[in-house]
């Protein structure tokens, strides 16, 4: 099979890194991060931009950022026009998501049909598979959010969640116990994660931080003062 240039759909979290590490392991060309967001926008709560940033330089892919929101077209219909100029301008075979779960009405497969191939390498992926893939590759990963209401209304639990890192060790105290009631992948929005380092793929850098626990309605976040990028 013939390597192929593909783009990937980039928030900085786990489930799109571990997208492009299996693209990348798979023979792929992988050139270029991509990041949609509403028009007029100022920040996500779970994904600071300012850290795909630095995810960028440390992977050392171009990272663009794509607003969404036409008068008189549907979300549906932006997403369209904007992956068609994405392929022509990058040249691109290949289209990867991070996507698990059919959380949006196959929204990604409406968005390419009939414009580039979709491939989405994690799809229906047993969560403990999920983590374990993370883990062997030795994935560091900062929760940086959490639904205080997904997590059951308990304010103290989300302050366990928010600013740890992602382990063996979190799963086993603070997910398993909790499996009935949240998804160990975070894939219902009970957490959101971002990726500070892959021995793999950060060519021998990480990302450090410093940052406090912040609550906005039913969300705590971690709200960064800082970031830099090291080397590991």
């Amino acid at each position: 099979m013939s390597p192929k240039r593909a783009a990937i759909s980039f928030t900085g979290g786990k489930d799109c890194t571990l997208a492009l590490c299996l693209t990348k392991e798979a023979g792929h060309d992988a050139v270029l991060l991509v990041t949609f967001v509403p028009k007029n926008f100022t920040s996500f709560k779970a994904h600071s931009l300012q850290l795909i940033q630095l995810q960028s330089k440390a992977l050392g892919l171009p990272h663009v950022l794509i607003e969404i929101g036409e008068e008189g077209k549907t979300y549906l219909e932006c997403y369209r026009d904007k992956i068609v100029g994405l392929k022509i301008e990058y040249n691109l075979d290949l289209f990867v998501t991070g996507d698990i779960l059919n959380v949006c009405d196959n929204f990604m497969a409406k968005a390419t049909l009939d414009i580039i191939e979709l491939s989405c390498p994690l799809w229906a992926i047993d969560r403990r598979k999920l983590l374990d893939s993370l883990f062997t590759r030795q994935f560091e990963l900062l929760i940086t959010c959490a639904s205080i209401k997904k997590l059951g209304g308990d304010e103290q639990l989300a302050s366990k969640f928010v600013g740890a890192r992602l382990t063996r060790e979190f799963m086993k105290e603070m997910l398993e116990p909790n499996e009935k009631d949240v998804d160990m992948g975070g894939e219902l929005g009970e957490f959101h994660t971002m990726v500070l380092q892959v021995p793999s793929l950060y060519n021998g850098h990480r990302i450090n931080y410093d940052g406090r626990q912040k609550i906005e309605g039913e969300y705590m976040f971690l709200e960064f003062e800082d970031l830099r990028l090291v080397q590991a």
